[in-house]
């Protein structure tokens, strides 16, 4: 049985057969460039969280890489009965 389907507002998918943005004259090379942007982006937004997140961690006088180091390998640190 098929189901009733709404149609797609046009700024939803646009992009997928859409022509996008045109950096050189290959479309493979634009959709990397593209991919490199956005994967940059996204580790620009994790390290400022990053920095942010020890500079919180240094005031409350916690070292990051301690507190993690401390974490992985606690459980080595358990006795066996």
């Amino acid at each position: 049985m098929d189901m009733p389907t709404a149609p797609t507002p046009p700024q939803i998918g646009g992009e997928i057969n859409g022509p996008g943005k045109a950096y050189f004259d290959h479309v493979v090379t634009d959709n990397i460039i593209d991919a490199l942007v956005e994967l940059s982006a996204e580790v620009w937004t994790t390290r400022d969280r990053l920095v942010i997140l020890e500079a919180v961690l240094a005031e409350r006088g916690i070292d990051a890489r301690d507190a993690f180091i401390a974490q992985i390998f606690a459980s080595f640190m358990r006795r066996t009965a």
